[in-house]
């Protein structure tokens, strides 16, 4: 297989068969706004025009080393709510989901904060069982380790309050083994279905015997309550503890090129190529687990300028969101964006079950979509909105039905829309298709191109990042 050495969406695709980020070098000359707004809808959460064109201006080295290495402080975000609202069992949920949006609206770093959103979905908690302050703090652990060290991120993880009561090990001791953690750690985390014995669960439940919470809901080793016998697991012996098999885990090669796929079919396209897999998986193994490294190495490959990578994801609910907010200037998160969330199916901080959320085609159905319209309905009509029509009549040069339109659409799509598209969206803002044609002007604009906006979002392109 031949790796696809064109980083530009417009040329046709070769199957790769590794990574080849010296292909780039031909590229570094012709990063345009189409690759930028492509960098910063994967990488981040999209960009308004200034910061694509902002990324242009840096060229492609500069964005990369942007989002892979950022050196901004993270920006401003709303402190978490007092106890008053913690416990509010009317506030309480809402304010944890509407605390982490604002993050990923307002961020300075936006690949550290996609990247907490990857690792919520991977290990899936939820407010259903889990209290808000906990689930808080988990997600101020996954920003932690983003980028980091994914051994380390997995002992963490082990050992988080909110984890530890998700899945049940705080009741894991040497006389009853509870097996939940020790399962889904290997199944759903770090191997996958199929990769492990029953007999590797039970050991590794073993090793797990002791780890629990306080009455401060805490992290703490009962040595009392750990199993101190021998276990084997994935075929070594020994008298393992949690952290011992944490670290089995992640030297199997099973697990690197498990992770990997995830990776890529979370940054690249759906059902990555068996041998993309193993490249990606021999540059995680080498760099000792390194996330950031793994990430960087995708992001600066020639598959992820490829053809077949551009506009090839359906955009999860909070991508669709936060990118309109972002595009909108929207600069606070809207009180029933949660709300919304759920409607699109996706609940923030609340998965439908461990597996976390499928994803992928299943983002788009007839009831998500319509919520999706009506949510960007409800957005262009909104008093917060900063992408006036008045700044669009200003930056098109006057109330010129295709000058404004093009400036919608390449601040939005990056002109990713077909002649007939155009032609439509055109004569609606002409009103021509009606009985008496009504030229845009300043008796009607702003409706007019509220609309636009409105039905600019809502097209097929626009739910693709």
């Amino acid at each position: 297989m031949q790796l696809d050495t064109s980083t530009d969406p417009q040329v046709g695709y070769r199957p790769p068969g590794q990574l080849e980020p010296d292909a780039l070098e031909r590229y570094r000359g012709n990063f345009g706004k189409r690759q930028a707004a492509h960098l910063a809808r994967r990488a981040g959460f999209g960009a308004t025009p200034a910061e694509i064109d902002a990324l242009v201006g840096r060229g492609l080295d500069g964005s990369l080393d942007a989002y892979l290495h950022p050196t901004q402080p993270e920006g401003e975000f709303a402190a978490y709510p007092d106890a008053a609202v913690l416990y509010d069992p009317k506030k309480r949920y809402g304010a944890a989901k509407l605390w982490w949006l604002d993050r990923m609206l307002k961020t300075k770093r936006p690949l550290v904060e996609k990247m907490t959103l990857f690792w919520h979905g991977h290990f899936a908690t939820s407010l259903a069982k889990v209290p808000p302050q906990l689930m808080v703090q988990q997600i101020d652990l996954f920003r932690a380790h983003a980028l980091g060290n994914f051994r380390d991120l997995l002992l963490a993880v082990s050992q988080d309050p909110a984890m530890l009561i998700w899945l049940d090990n705080r009741f894991n001791v040497a006389a009853h083994p509870n097996e939940n953690y020790a399962r889904e750690i290997m199944e759903l985390f770090a191997l996958g279905l199929g990769n492990y014995s029953e007999a590797d669960i039970k050991s590794a439940a073993r090793a797990f015997t002791g780890w629990t919470l306080d009455k401060d809901a805490r992290f703490v080793y009962k040595e009392q309550a750990h199993d101190a016998g021998l276990k084997t697991f994935l075929g070594r012996t020994g008298n393992f503890t949690g952290e011992d098999v944490v670290a089995i885990i992640v030297e199997q090669p099973i697990h690197q090129r498990f992770i990997c796929r995830k990776l890529l079919e979370y940054f690249v396209y759906s059902d990555p190529e068996p041998a993309l897999i193993d490249a990606l998986a021999s540059v995680y193994a080498l760099s000792g687990y390194d996330v950031a490294k793994t990430v960087g190495t995708i992001l600066r490959s020639n598959v992820f300028f490829s053809l077949r990578a551009y506009r090839a994801l359906p955009k999860s609910p909070v991508e669709f969101a936060v990118g309109s907010l972002r595009y909108l200037g929207i600069a606070e998160i809207p009180a029933d964006t949660p709300g919304w969330l759920a409607r699109m199916g996706q609940d923030v901080l609340q998965p439908p079950s461990v597996k976390g959320w499928d994803g992928g085609p299943l983002w788009i159905s007839t009831t998500t979509l319509l919520a999706r319209f009506n949510f960007v309905n409800k957005l262009v009509t909104s008093p917060a909105l900063a992408l006036t029509p008045d700044a669009l009549v200003a930056q098109a040069g006057g109330m010129n039905a295709t000058n404004v339109l093009e400036t919608i659409v390449a601040g939005a799509l990056q002109d990713d829309v077909t002649g007939d598209v155009r032609g439509t969206l055109r004569d609606f803002l002409d009103s021509k298709n009606a009985e008496v044609p009504v030229p845009l002007g300043p008796e009607n604009y702003q409706a007019k191109i509220r609309g636009a906006l409105a039905l600019v979002l809502n097209l097929p392109s626009n739910q693709l990042a």
